[in-house]
């Protein structure tokens, strides 16, 4: 009589856990296909910024941009001009092991100063035309 009880609990036991291995599975294919669905809509690269915050890198089309997500939305930041590929190549850099990574922080301060300098070029050019403008009106 043990032995059957025995026997009872051990195939009740491998019937749960062989439940809880389906639904694992299953879930895991669910949720790749929901994130995965159209494949034009891809996260390449995140920084963390803070408790509900984060930086991305999105690849959509082919095109990478910055994103910034926070609790509250999210906001585009800038195109990037380089390709998914050519990010990926910068990311994971030969000169360095090739099994590490360089910082998603590295990338995006290189980013930002080219931005940057981009803005003072077009803040400098700006400020030329309306002096332009300026001594056209005066003569």
């Amino acid at each position: 009589m043990k032995n059957m009880q025995l026997l009872t609990m051990i195939i009740s036991l491998l019937g749960v856990l062989g439940l809880m291995f389906l639904m694992f599975f299953g879930l895991r294919m669910f949720t790749r296909r929901i994130t995965t669905s159209g494949g034009r809509l891809r996260v390449i690269d995140r920084a963390s910024l803070g408790r509900d915050s984060m930086m991305l890198v999105v690849s959509v089309c082919g095109k990478l941009m910055l994103v910034g997500v926070s609790s509250q939305r999210v906001e585009k930041i800038a195109d990037l001009d380089m390709s998914e590929e050519e990010y990926v190549e910068k990311a994971f850099s030969e000169s360095q092991n090739p099994l590490s990574v360089v910082p998603f922080s590295d990338i995006l301060s290189t980013f930002m100063s080219k931005v940057k300098k981009e803005r003072t070029n077009e803040n400098v050019e700006n400020i030329e035309n309306e002096n332009e403008n300026e001594n056209k009106q005066d003569s």
